[in-house]
C-alpha cells in the first residue's frame, strides 16, 4: 500500500481522536502528499525537542495586559497546599523527554504505570456489583478489545480491566491507554489558575496575549480571531474553523522533522466567523495551550507535571512532548519500551488497510505505534494527548471537581462549575447535558427515581474511547478507558452508550449503600 494512501487512511481514522462532535468529512486521497522524505541532521539546527519548534528566546508578557482576571482578582482564603500560585519554573524534567536532535531515536526510560496499595477497598457486595455494571455492557457488544474502570471515594479504590489489551495480551488494570479529549479537563484548571495568578483575564482577547509572542505573526487574521476571548475559547464559542478538516494538511505535517503548536493553527483553512455560538473543536484548545505555555513559561506537559500531576501522585505520559520522538525510521517504530506495562493497542475498522472489518489497527497497518504515537501526538497538543489508566484518571476527577479538592482552588473550581450554559449542548449530549469550561454537566437516574449530577468530559476516536464522571451527591468518581470506540447504543436508555450504561449502572449500586 502507497504511503500516502496510508497516511490519509490514518488521518481519517483519528478524525473523532481528539473530539466527540461529527466526523470531518473526507477528502480524496489524491490530494494528499504526504511522501516520507527523511532529512539529513546536518540539514537542521539542534532544537529543544525532536517534535516541536520553541523559541529560543522568551519574550516578556505584554505589558497592557491585565494583571487579574476580570471577576476573580482575589486570592482564596483557603489554600490547598500542594496547588501551585506561583508558574512552575523547577520542576524536574520527566523521565519520558524526547532527545534533543530530529534524526537520532530517543534515548528514554519507560514510564511504568503501577496499581497503588494505600486505598481502602469497598465491601464485598458492591465490588460485586461494579463488575455486574460493567460486564453487562461490555460482553453485550459485538465489536470490542478492551475497557478498564476504576471507581474512587475518599481514600478507596476499585478497579476491574477485561478483554485483551493486544492480541493474545490481556487488559490489566495497570495497562495504560488513552485517555482522549477527557484530557482537556488539565487545560481548563490550567487556564483558570493563571487568571487566578494574574497572568491575564477570561475577558482578555487572543490578540492581546500573544501580541509579544514571536510566532504570533505566523497567524493568518482573516482565519485566526484576535478579537476572541480567553472565555470564548474555553467555551468553544470562538467562531473558529475546525483545523481538523484539513485533512491534506495534517497528513503532510507528518513528515516533518519538526512541529510546532503554530503549524496545528495554521491548518485552518476557513475564515472565522462572529464568535458567540457553540461550536465543539479543537482549535480553541490549541491556541489556550499556546497561552498556557506563554505565560507559564514551561511547556505543556512541563506545567501539567509541576501543577497536577507530581502533587497528586499521578502517573501519565503527555504528547506531544513526552511522546516518540521523529526520527528517520519512524514509520517503523515499535514503541516495545514506551510504557511498562505496554499501552493497549487501538482497534477500530481495519478494512481500509486491507483487514476485516474490525480488528487491531498496529497489528494491521504497516506502520508501528511508534509512528502512530508520534504522528497523532502532534494533533494531540492540549486536546487529547495524556495517556494513563482508570486509577488516575478517577483520582483527578476526585480532585478536581469536588468541594474542597486539592486539584484547584475553591475559587477556580467554582468559576468551573459555574461555566455550564444549556445553549451549549455537545454532539454527544444526553437530554439536559451542557457544556462550560471544557467539561460536561449532565444528570443520571437512581434506582429510586431521584436524579444526580455529573461533571466530567468523555473522549473517542482513533481506537479509543473514554469518560470521566464525578457525582457531588454521591461524592464518586468514575473512569471508564477502552481501546475501540464503543460507539454503540447502551442498554440503559435513549442515547445513552455503553460507557454511560456503566457510570449509571455503578452510580446506582453505590446510592443503595448507607454512606456517612
Amino acid at each position: 500500500m502507497k504511503l500516502s494512501v496510508v497516511l490519509a487512511v490514518l488521518v481519517g481514522s483519528l478524525v473523532l481522536a481528539c473530539s466527540s462532535a461529527a466526523p470531518a468529512p473526507a477528502e480524496s486521497t489524491s490530494k494528499i502528499n504526504a511522501t516520507v522524505e527523511p532529512k539529513r541532521l546536518e540539514d537542521k539546527p539542534s532544537l529543544p525537542t525532536a517534535t516541536r519548534y520553541v523559541p529560543d528566546t522568551r519574550v516578556p508578557p505584554p505589558t497592557n495586559t491585565p494583571k487579574s482576571g476580570p471577576t476573580n482578582n482575589s486570592t482564596p482564603t483557603t489554600d490547598p497546599t500542594n496547588t501551585p500560585r506561583s508558574g512552575p519554573t523547577n520542576t524536574p524534567a520527566p523521565t519520558t523527554k524526547p532527545t534533543q536532535l530530529p534524526d537520532i531515536t530517543q534515548i528514554r526510560k519507560p514510564t511504568a504505570f503501577v496499581s497503588s496499595k494505600d486505598y481502602g477497598e469497598f465491601d464485598t457486595g458492591l465490588r460485586t456489583l461494579f463488575k455486574v455494571a460493567v460486564d453487562k455492557e461490555f460482553l453485550a457488544l459485538e465489536e470490542k478489545a478492551g475497557i478498564s474502570v476504576a471507581v474512587y471515594t475518599d481514600k478507596k479504590l476499585w478497579t476491574y480491566a477485561a478483554g485483551e489489551a493486544d492480541n493474545n495480551v490481556k487488559m490489566m488494570v495497570d495497562t495504560p491507554l488513552m485517555v482522549n479529549s477527557s484530557s482537556k479537563t488539565f487545560l481548563s484548571a490550567l487556564i483558570l489558575s493563571q487568571i487566578e495568578m494574574g497572568l491575564y483575564g477570561l475577558t482578555d482577547s487572543l490578540g492581546t496575549v500573544l501580541e509579544n509572542h514571536p510566532d504570533f505573526p505566523s497567524f493568518e487574521l482573516d482565519k485566526v480571531n484576535p478579537e476572541v476571548t480567553i472565555e470564548q475559547m474555553l467555551t468553544m464559542s470562538s467562531g473558529m474553523a475546525d483545523f481538523s478538516y484539513n485533512m491534506a494538511g495534517k497528513s503532510a505535517s507528518y513528515k516533518e522533522p519538526v512541529w510546532s503548536p503554530f503549524d496545528t493553527v495554521n491548518l485552518i483553512q476557513s475564515p472565522y466567523s462572529a464568535p458567540g455560538v457553540f461550536k465543539y473543536n479543537d482549535t480553541n484548545v490549541v491556541l489556550l495551550g499556546i497561552i498556557a505555555e506563554f505565560y507559564g513559561e514551561e511547556s505543556l506537559a512541563d506545567l501539567y507535571r509541576a501543577a497536577f500531576l507530581t502533587p497528586l501522585n499521578m502517573t501519565a505520559v503527555i504528547l506531544p512532548e513526552e511522546g516518540i520522538a521523529w526520527h528517520t525510521e519512524l514509520f517503523n517504530d515499535q514503541a516495545e519500551d514506551f510504557t511498562l506495562p505496554r499501552m493497549a493497542m487501538p482497534y477500530t475498522d481495519v478494512s481500509p488497510w486491507g483487514g476485516a472489518g474490525f480488528g487491531n489497527m498496529i497489528q494491521t497497518a504497516p506502520f508501528g505505534l511508534g509512528y502512530y504515537l508520534g504522528a497523532v501526538g502532534r494533533l494531540r497538543y492540549g486536546c487529547c494527548g495524556i495517556i494513563s489508566t482508570p486509577e488516575n484518571v478517577a483520582l483527578w476527577a476526585y480532585e478536581l471537581y469536588r468541594p474542597h479538592g486539592s486539584a484547584i482552588s475553591e475559587l477556580v473550581r467554582n468559576q468551573l462549575l459555574d461555566s455550564f450554559s444549556g445553549s451549549r449542548v455537545p454532539a454527544w449530549g444526553v437530554a439536559g447535558e451542557s457544556y462550560g469550561y471544557f467539561a460536561s454537566k449532565r444528570t443520571f437516574k437512581l434506582p429510586d427515581s431521584t436524579t444526580i449530577t455529573a461533571y466530567g468530559h468523555p473522549g473517542g476516536g482513533g481506537g479509543y474511547s473514554s469518560v470521566m464522571v464525578y457525582s457531588p451527591e454521591l461524592d464518586l468518581a468514575i473512569s471508564i478507558l477502552a481501546n475501540s470506540e464503543m460507539s454503540f447504543k447502551g442498554n440503559c436508555g435513549p442515547g445513552e452508550k455503553p460507557m454511560n450504561c456503566i457510570a449509571s449502572e455503578i452510580f446506582g449500586s453505590y446510592s443503595t449503600i448507607d454512606r456517612p
